[in-house]
């Protein structure tokens, strides 16, 4: 098999699942899509910055450590321990700026989540291919095709799964009302995350002389998948919860009875699904669904920690009345 055959599968298989499973994640936003340039930011973060700082890192801090590479200590101490670090650190870094920096976009644990899972992606399609390209030119098209269904399907979710824990840590934070638990609950996704990670690296590692490490890995692998589901259902209640509470004084007069009802009901009959047939009525919808999140902030944090909320509840108000304006109507006529 010519080399070129073996760079266009390589390439194919670590794209093509890792954009579905990217897609997924940021179709489960339900509720308030985030912006689009900041997923994509977001996901090449992961995909380019991410790689080149963590393999400066694991080789400027794991050389050191690692007396012997080749030994399996040395390449446990490396992976199992500078790895996890370094990785979760260059990953949790746009993380930390996303939470920071516009922090407008970042309203609780689903958008930390998200965000986290999209940079996990980002990374592990760049580190799959290096991977892919490896074992063709090791073992040829069997090596690849082992290494193809262990990484992208087994273990396709490991690196979202590892950033969304600190995703979810900053979610936390977000919503906290003291600045000490806020820390808390970042320190500790973070730390969770380089946990997660470091257990199934040392597992993957001994594999090679306990069966038992794969199961291990493999384990944590399925304790992800339960608990990022989990999470993203447990978001979804809390998400409609905020609605029904902070919009329930503006029916009659940003709203109708029929949209409220509506958007606090089951998701597969929610109208934000119908973004394609009836867009300016689906744009006004999500403006409402901001101005519930932003309104349930100022409630929950008070206008001293959220200094520009007010401003932005009050333009949310504005910008919902001119599209009922346009729409030629009041509440009642979405």
């Amino acid at each position: 098999m010519s080399i070129f055959l073996g760079l266009l599968i390589s390439l194919a298989a670590a794209v093509i699942p890792t954009l579905i499973y990217a897609l997924a994640f940021y179709w489960v936003d339900r509720y308030e899509r985030e912006p689009i340039w900041l997923v994509i930011v977001a996901f090449l973060w992961g995909a380019i910055p991410a790689i080149v700082v963590s393999l400066i890192g694991e080789l400027a801090i794991g050389t050191p450590f690692a007396t012997a590479p080749d030994s399996l200590a040395g390449s446990l101490m490396g992976a199992a321990v500078v790895a996890p670090v370094v990785e979760e650190l260059a990953k949790g870094a746009a993380l930390w700026a996303i939470y920071r920096f516009y922090r407008h976009e970042f309203d609780g644990v689903l958008d930390g989540l998200i965000y986290g899972a999209l940079i996990g992606f980002g990374f592990a399609m760049t580190e799959n291919f290096l991977y892919f390209i490896g074992a063709f030119t090791e073992g040829g098209l069997i090596s690849l095709s082992l290494v193809i269904y262990l990484r992208s399907i087994v273990f396709g979710l490991n690196h979202a799964f590892y950033t969304a824990l600190f995703g979810i840590g900053l979610g936390l934070a977000r919503q906290s009302t003291s600045r000490g638990k806020a820390r808390l609950w970042a320190g500790l996704g973070l730390a969770a995350a380089m946990l997660v990670h470091a257990l199934h690296n040392f597992g993957a590692g001994i594999t090679s002389i306990n069966g038992l490490g794969f199961l291990l890995s493999l384990g944590l692998a399925a304790l992800g998948v339960g608990l990022i589901g989990l999470a993203i259902l447990l978001a979804w209640q809390q998400e409609r919860r905020w609605i029904q509470e902070e919009l329930a004084d503006e029916v009659g007069t940003l709203l109708s009875r029929e949209e409220y009802q509506g958007l606090t009901r089951g998701w597969r009959r929610s109208p934000l699904l119908n973004r394609r047939r009836n867009p300016a009525h689906a744009k006004r919808l999500g403006l409402l669904v901001e101005l519930a999140f932003r309104k349930h902030r100022l409630r929950r944090l008070g206008p001293e920690r959220e200094r520009t909320i007010e401003k932005q509840v009050q333009k949310l108000r504005e910008q919902i009345e001119q599209e009922m304006g346009r729409a030629g109507g009041g509440p009642e006529a979405g």
